[in-house]
């Protein structure tokens, strides 16, 4: 069976149904922007105060970012599900110690037993290991008030500046003069990272098959 061809198959799907997904989202805040029908101003502007349709281009951009989140699981899943077929055909990696993540597990077994190596990988172990992470914050973000996820506690430690920081986040609370931030960051996973972790996951893969030791 074709594993790589298989999780290629999946990540060109998350990509197409992201893309299509997002459309009237990323439309609609476009038109809000740009004063473009059904959105056109309707007060004069010497009695303008504001964004007419903030609440509408709020919605809009929170849509997005479930959307994204939602997205990178599934991303997440393609990759711990060919990882895990990987380990299969290799002999197993025996049970997963308690409060061991499913991908140390995994990557300790490929280290041991095959000729990986994350030197020789063209995708770095933090771009990958942040999928997982991104993803778990997503999926476990205990806040009930909105729909803004924030790193956990353990994300932010094994990664202060997370590849999926939010912009205004970035812009605000990390500089050149303040280094790394105080606190944890939110995250948004915009089209452009979403479309990064998947190119990432799939050159992993590719390396990663390429290793096999039988």
């Amino acid at each position: 069976m074709d594993y790589l061809g298989l999780v290629e198959l999946r990540l060109s799907f998350i990509q197409r149904f992201y893309d299509r997904a997002a459309e009237p989202f990323e439309s609609m805040k476009l038109k809000i922007e740009r004063g473009e029908e059904p959105y056109e101003p309707t007060v004069a502007p010497e009695d303008y105060d504001g964004p007419e349709y903030l609440p509408q281009w709020i919605e809009a951009d929170d849509s997005l970012r479930v959307l994204g989140h939602c997205a990178l699981g599934l991303v997440e899943k393609a990759l711990h599900d060919y990882m895990r077929e990987f380990v299969s055909r290799e002999g197993g990696a025996g049970a997963k110690k308690r409060n061991v993540s499913w991908f140390d597990h995994y990557c300790r077994f490929i280290e041991e037993k095959t000729r990986f190596s994350w030197a020789g990988s063209p995708v770095g172990r933090s771009s990958i290991e942040q999928i997982n992470l991104c993803r778990n914050d997503g999926v476990h973000d205990e806040a009930i008030h909105g729909t803004w996820v924030r790193q956990s506690e353990h994300h932010f430690r094994k990664h202060p500046i997370s590849r999926f920081a939010d912009g205004i986040d970035l812009a605000t609370l990390v500089s050149e003069e303040r280094g790394s931030p105080e606190f944890p960051l939110t995250l948004n996973v915009t089209r452009g990272a979403l479309g990064d972790a998947i190119k990432d996951v799939l050159g992993f893969c590719t390396f990663l098959e390429s290793c096999r030791s039988r």
